[in-house]
């Protein structure tokens, strides 16, 4: 479970961004500064939605277990035998002991982790994975 403090976090940058909004309903004036101003603020959020959609992630539920091969050379968890995961499924997997974060992809061989914090690496049955979904 996320820490309340960056529950807290989430809704101050909800209120930031729904000013810069407000801000942005205007369109600025000819001036150099008010230009440049327009554009950081555009830019900040951006980031900060994006901050807040990956914020929001993390505090999603977790579904954890071991990768298997089914019958159709998929892999799923051992713990959600009716999902199985396919090219660009978010998934999380733990190598030596660490929880890294990317997604499935296909080589047309077979499947691997494309690892966004690091090195790819091939899926394999016993792999400690998890991903995250909606609460019921």
């Amino acid at each position: 479970m996320l820490a309340e403090r960056y529950l807290e976090i989430i809704n101050e940058l909800k209120k930031v961004n729904e000013r810069n909004r407000e801000v942005l309903e205007v369109d600025p004036t000819d001036k150099f500064e008010d230009e440049k101003a327009y554009s950081i603020v555009e830019y900040l959020t951006g980031e900060i939605e994006e901050a807040i959609h990956e914020l929001e992630h993390l505090t999603r539920e977790v579904k954890e277990g071991v990768l298997l091969l089914n019958s159709q050379g998929r892999y799923n968890l051992d713990t959600m035998p009716e999902f199985y995961f396919t090219c660009g499924n978010i998934i999380e997997v733990s190598i030596e002991g660490k929880w890294y974060r990317g997604r499935v992809e296909h080589d047309s061989k077979d499947y691997y982790f494309c690892n966004y914090e690091g090195k790819n690496l091939p899926l394999t049955e016993g792999m400690k994975a998890r991903i995250r979904v909606d609460r019921a």
